[in-house]
């Protein structure tokens, strides 16, 4: 599924952790994925499967995650997808065990709502994770995406609730337009696949009539 590559406002141009990070930014990947209908993504819109995160998108996540990880004094911040790939990262702290974090924070979600089924809740929206010195919180966005704040001691709980949940309501108002921009977007095929296709399967049947 084709996206742009990740975001990270922090990262300076360059850096060979951004480069090897870059293309971890697949937004909702369902490659040999549940059947249809069963396991934690059964809600997905099959629409998305090939969802792409254009760079309108991505200035927009960047803007509010930036402005989330700043007011919240966190250590870093991200928004990852269901599946735990990494949309933005923001922060330098954690920046090597990134891709971890993200498939961890989404398969330990994926764990709650589980939970919330047993429960008859639809879903639990937040995520608390406390150490003695750090903190992890996460919030579902829509239900498509996560977004992640990692904190320490000194910073009060109750204010990252308010503030991440205010922009967990603006990255809402992004998913929404992702969605419906790549519902409208016309779906091309690879003309030089379908040649290439051609070709063989013509070279594999043809009649040999030397």
């Amino acid at each position: 599924m084709a996206t742009g590559p990740m975001t990270d406002q922090r990262t300076p141009p360059g850096d060979p952790d951004a480069d090897a990070a870059e293309g971890v930014s697949r937004q909702i990947r369902q490659t040999g994925g549940p059947p249809k209908g069963s396991g934690p993504r059964a809600k997905f819109d099959p629409h998305l499967t090939d969802m792409v995160i254009d760079e309108v998108t991505s200035t927009g996540i960047t803007n509010v995650l930036g402005r989330l990880v700043r007011d919240t004094r966190a250590s870093s911040g991200m928004v990852i997808d269901r599946a735990g790939q990494i949309i933005v990262f923001n922060g330098q702290e954690y920046r090597a065990e990134m891709m971890m974090l993200g498939a961890l924070i989404a398969g330990t979600y994926a764990s709650t709502r589980e939970m919330a089924k047993i429960l008859h809740e639809e879903h639990f929206r937040m995520l608390l994770q406390e150490g003695s010195k750090e903190k992890i919180f996460t919030e579902a966005v829509g239900d498509h995406w996560l977004v992640s704040v990692i904190f320490d001691r000194n910073t009060h709980l109750g204010l990252v609730k308010v503030l991440c949940n205010r922009a967990t309501m603006d990255l809402i108002q992004i998913l929404d337009r992702a969605i419906e921009t790549n519902r409208n977007r016309p779906r091309q095929q690879d003309a030089g696949l379908a040649r290439i296709t051609g070709d063989t399967i013509d070279l594999l049947f043809r009649k040999d009539d030397a």
